[in-house]
Parts: C-alpha cells; sequence; structure tokens
C-alpha cells in the first residue's frame, strides 16, 4: 500500500498585500493548505495521515465515517480510499437526500464519484453515533473496516498537525495569530498543542466556529491540545462564535460578499463552508482593533475546495 508520507508536501505560506493590512500595520499571510495534495485536501491531509497507516496495519479493507452533505472529512476519506486501496463507507446525516441524488451537494457528489458508499441517516439515528451500542453493532455489522469518527477527529489526526506547527514556525517565526475554521475542533486541538513545541513566545491561536452554538466543542478541544480555553501561556487560544453567519454549510450576504472580496483581491479561491467564515472573521476581527498594530497574522486554508459548485469557481 502507497504511503500518504510520500505525497505531503512543503505547502507556501503566502503574502497577503492590501492598503487595509498597512492601515492597521499588520502583516498578514495564508498557508496555502490547500494546495498539499489533489484530492485529499488541506488539514483532511493531515489528520488522515496516521489513521491510514493505523488502518493497513490493522489489516483493515475500508474506512467507515460520518459527516453531513458539506463534510470535508467525507470527501478526503472517499479521496484517500479510493488512491490508497480502502473501500469506503460514509453514513450522511440527513435521510432526506437518501433518494434525491440531484440534491447532493457537489462534496457529496465527489465522494460517491470516488466510490463511496453513502448511507443516509435520519436525524435521530445520526446522533447515536457516538454511543457504544451504535459503534459495537457497527463493528459487528463491518468487521473490516477501520471507523472514524465524524470529521476524522482523534488522538491519531491530532498527531498529524506536528509537521504542520514545524512548517509555520521555519516560514515565520514570530507569528502572533493565527486563524482556522473549526468543524469538530480537531484542527484547531491539533495547531494548539504543537504550536508551543515551536516557539518561545505567546501565540494566539483563533477558532472561528463555522456552526451555530459550538461552545459544546471547547471541552473536546481542550481535552485534545492539553491547554485550557482563554488559558495564558505559549498557545493561548479562544474559539469564536460569533462569525458562523446562518450555521454550518450556510452564507449570509456578508460573508458570500468577504469570499469574493477576498477571491478578487488575492486571486486565492475559498470554499463556502469553512474557510469563507475564517476569512469573514479575522476581518471583522481586525475592524473591530482585536489585532493589534505589528501583528503577524497567519490565516489556515484548510482545503475544501471540492465543496465549489462550478458557478462558483473563479
Amino acid at each position: 500500500m502507497k504511503s500518504l508520507n510520500t505525497l505531503q508536501e512543503f505547502t507556501p505560506l503566502t503574502p497577503l498585500n492590501h492598503p487595509l493590512f498597512d492601515e492597521k500595520a499588520i502583516q498578514v499571510w495564508i498557508k496555502r493548505d490547500d494546495l498539499n495534495h489533489p484530492t485529499i485536501q488541506g488539514n483532511k491531509l493531515h489528520k488522515l495521515k496516521y489513521n491510514l497507516a493505523e488502518a493497513g496495519q490493522l489489516g483493515k479493507k475500508s474506512l467507515l465515517t460520518f459527516g453531513g452533505a458539506y463534510s470535508n472529512h467525507i470527501a478526503a476519506t472517499a479521496a484517500a480510499g479510493y488512491s490508497y486501496g480502502f473501500k469506503t463507507i460514509g453514513f450522511i446525516r440527513g435521510d432526506e437526500l437518501a433518494n434525491q441524488p440531484e440534491k447532493w451537494s457537489p462534496t457529496l457528489q465527489t465522494a460517491y464519484q470516488n466510490g463511496m458508499q453513502l448511507h443516509f441517516l435520519n436525524r435521530m439515528d445520526y446522533r447515536q453515533k457516538t454511543r457504544a451500542h451504535f459503534f459495537q453493532q457497527l463493528q459487528q455489522q463491518f468487521p473490516d473496516s477501520y471507523i472514524l469518527p465524524e470529521g476524522g477527529t482523534n488522538n491519531l489526526a491530532i498527531q498529524g498537525f506536528e509537521e504542520l506547527s514545524q512548517q509555520l514556525a521555519m516560514q515565520c517565526p514570530d507569528w502572533t495569530h493565527l486563524y482556522s475554521a473549526v468543524g469538530t475542533g480537531g484542527t484547531l486541538a491539533g495547531l494548539i498543542k504543537f504550536s508551543a513545541f515551536f516557539c518561545n513566545q505567546p501565540r494566539h491561536i483563533l477558532g472561528v466556529a463555522t456552526l451555530k452554538q459550538a461552545s459544546y466543542l471547547i471541552p473536546t478541544i481542550e481535552q485534545l491540545s492539553g491547554v485550557r480555553h482563554n488559558q495564558q501561556g505559549l498557545a493561548q487560544w479562544q474559539l469564536l462564535l460569533d462569525y458562523c453567519g446562518q450555521g454550518y454549510g450556510k452564507e449570509n450576504s456578508e460573508i458570500y460578499a468577504t469570499r469574493k472580496w477576498f477571491e478578487e483581491q488575492f486571486d486565492i479561491p475559498l470554499d463556502p463552508v469553512y474557510t469563507n467564515k475564517m476569512i469573514y472573521g479575522f476581518l471583522e476581527q481586525l475592524a473591530t482593533g482585536n489585532i493589534p498594530p505589528g501583528s503577524k497574522v497567519i490565516l489556515y486554508h484548510s482545503g475544501g475546495l471540492q465543496g465549489r459548485s462550478p458557478e462558483k469557481q473563479i
């Protein structure tokens, strides 16, 4: 089986030059992890790296996981299975989509094209996915499957962000702020955990929640990262809850306008579920004075570009 390590690339940290940033006396870069793999893109490459190795060592033949209609994790798992010889099975939230493939999101269409078997669950059954009895049933029904949690967030996924954090420290040793989109919290937890390994000055790590009422993620991020929310130290982090618009997978007019502005100014595509809200949150924080002059800000592009419908390409 091919190793995922062989395709992990050192991605560029691209400077973003604009009069707005000059006016605020800050420097801004974007970490282009949307370029780290053609199909297993962005943060999902880091999350899957050690999980795929573990699945191979255990002799598993398929990958089984969970997600919504706009889940980048679903698309990345399907792509990883296609590329590395695993069958893939996705349990999708929303049984109303089961018999209406014409209503599938670009993400679900991509997963299906990469061979993923899609099983649609109603929302009540989907909530059972973390219950022990449901997990045991899946293990019995799919004994050859390696089961990944929603979003791919587990301890092996967190480990995958050590290399990314080291890259950032090499490319910009004195960065002060890092913004990342947050879905299940794994990417943010990994960045928090390992950023402190490669610095000797405080870093501010800001997670922009992409879904409503996401404060329930804070204990999970604390547990996975080993760092408490708003704790003083080398890795100081916050979960920002006010920039999700109408909720997960939804762009209100302000967020859409921000995405179009950013793409026109910098010729860098954003996805319509995660990085759009990260950019929106960053710009709102800048406008309200939450980023002091002299800051060196990194915006983490976590990929997800398969979620763009054709008419939204730039």
